[in-house]
C-alpha cells in the first residue's frame, strides 16, 4: 500500500511537472504571438499615419500653390494697372527731365 501510494504520488508529480511545462510553453507561445501582433499593429499604425500626413502635406502644397498663383496674378494685374496709370505721365516727366538737364548742363 505504501509503495502504491508513493508510486501514485510520483505519477501525480510527474503529471503536474508536465502540465507546468506545457503551460509555460503555451504561455511563451501566447506571449510571442501577442508581441508579434502588437509589433505588427504598431508598424501598420506608423504606416497609416505616415500616409495620412503625406497626403495632408500634398493637399496643403496644392492649396499653397493655388494661392501663390492667385497672389502672383493679382500682383501682375496691380503692377499693370500701376504702369498704365503712370504711363501717361512718362512724357511729362521725360520732358521735365530734359529741361532740367539742359538748364544745368546747357545745350
Amino acid at each position: 500500500m505504501t509503495q502504491n501510494m508513493a508510486d501514485e504520488i510520483r505519477t501525480k508529480e510527474s503529471e503536474a511537472r508536465e502540465l507546468i511545462a506545457s503551460a509555460r510553453t503555451e504561455g511563451a507561445r501566447l506571449q510571442a504571438s501577442a508581441r508579434t501582433s502588437a509589433e505588427q499593429a504598431v508598424k501598420e499604425a506608423k504606416q497609416k499615419s505616415h500616409r495620412y500626413f503625406r497626403d495632408k502635406v500634398k493637399e496643403a502644397e496644392a492649396e499653397a500653390d493655388t494661392a501663390a498663383q492667385k497672389t502672383v496674378a493679382e500682383g501682375r494685374n496691380e503692377a499693370e494697372r500701376f504702369y498704365s496709370g503712370k504711363k501717361s505721365r512718362t512724357a511729362e516727366v521725360a520732358d521735365w527731365l530734359v529741361k532740367e538737364v539742359m538748364s544745368t548742363y546747357g545745350n
